[in-house]
Order: structure tokens, then C-alpha cells, then sequence
């Protein structure tokens, strides 16, 4: 039973609580898990802190939870243990200005508000993305995945496009506009 095994196999050593499981998913997905902290953090220090944080907090969230989406449950957990550690890191002046670019620009789209009105917001603003980004072609919907979720830089989508980056920043804007127009119509304001 060695090499790489599903992610069906993984979530049953879980649910098993057989810490095989965190060994399962480090050898499927731990360089992967590293690269998306390492693309926030750009420390490899901090992005495998936030790799064995990510194991932790799986290993107490499942069970109960059964992801459906393995490798989306793992990301969605990493992407946020590294922006956390981000936060903190920007609080204590650690971290290189230019990679505060791609933050700063998505920063302001939500007001302040409660937790409870930010979650319903979130929702919200969820369904009409989802929606918006089914619309869209691949290649902005890779844009802006690219850069808004896995916070790559404007120089890394352009160069595996094989566009320039004035290009990208263009497609970024019609992006932000339409997301813009759409969550207007839907009667959410969050420019």
C-alpha cells in the first residue's frame, strides 16, 4: 500500500484517525501545499510552518467534515494559514513591498462590517463570482485565479500566457469591471 493514494483513501484514514493520513497527504500534495504558501509568504521558513499548520487543521476538521474537493479543501485552508501569516508578517514590517501589490489592489473592494454581515456578504458575493467567472473566457478566468487567488505575479501569468504584462493588467481591469458590473446587478456594492 505504498505510493500515492487517492483522496478517497486519504479521507478514510482520517475519519480512521490513522495519522497515516497526514503522512498520505504530505507525500500527494505537500509540495503543492508549499508552493501555494511559498507564492504568499515567498519564505521558505514560514510557507512549511503553514504546510504543518494546513495538516493540523484538516486532521480537525475532518471528521466531521468530508470534503468533496480534496485538493480545494487543502487550499482553501493554506491560502487562508498564509494570508493570516501574511497579515502578521505586513504588521511587523517583514514583508517586501512589492509583493503587498496584488493584496493592496483587492484590499479595499469590502467595507468594514460586522462578522456576521461579512459572511452573508461573502456568500453573496460568492454566487455572483461563481456565476460571473462561468461567463467569462479560460483565459481570464486563468487571470484571474492566477492573480487573485494563488497570487501570482502580473510577470509569472504573462510569461505562461505568452502575453505581455500590460496585457494581463488590461485583462485584470475588464475583470475587476465586470465583477464590478455584476455584483452592481445584483444589488451588492463592493468598490
Amino acid at each position: 500500500m505504498d505510493g500515492i493514494w487517492s483522496d478517497e483513501r486519504i479521507i478514510a484514514l482520517y475519519f480512521e484517525r490513522d495519522e497515516r493520513a497526514i503522512e498520505k497527504t504530505d507525500l500527494k500534495y505537500g509540495k503543492y501545499l508549499f508552493t501555494v504558501a511559498d507564492t504568499v509568504l515567498h519564505s521558505e521558513e514560514d510557507s512549511k510552518e503553514c504546510v504543518n499548520d494546513t495538516y493540523l487543521r484538516v486532521w480537525q476538521a475532518i471528521p466531521p467534515e468530508r470534503p468533496q474537493y480534496f485538493r480545494a479543501f487543502l487550499t482553501k485552508i493554506i491560502r487562508g494559514i498564509a494570508l493570516n501569516r501574511y497579515s502578521d508578517l505586513k504588521r511587523q514590517k517583514r514583508i517586501p513591498s512589492a509583493l503587498c501589490d496584488s493584496f493592496d489592489s483587492i484590499e479595499g473592494w469590502l467595507p468594514e462590517k460586522s462578522e456576521a454581515e461579512a459572511r452573508e456578504d461573502a456568500l453573496a458575493i460568492g454566487e455572483v463570482l461563481n456565476r460571473y467567472l462561468k461567463g467569462i473566457t479560460r483565459r481570464r478566468r486563468y487571470i484571474f485565479i492566477s492573480r487573485f487567488f494563488y497570487l501570482k505575479p502580473i510577470e509569472a501569468i504573462a510569461r505562461a500566457l505568452t502575453v505581455s504584462e500590460s496585457t494581463v493588467n488590461k485583462e485584470i481591469k475588464a475583470i475587476r469591471r465586470g465583477i464590478e458590473k455584476a455584483c452592481k446587478e445584483a444589488g451588492i456594492w463592493i468598490f
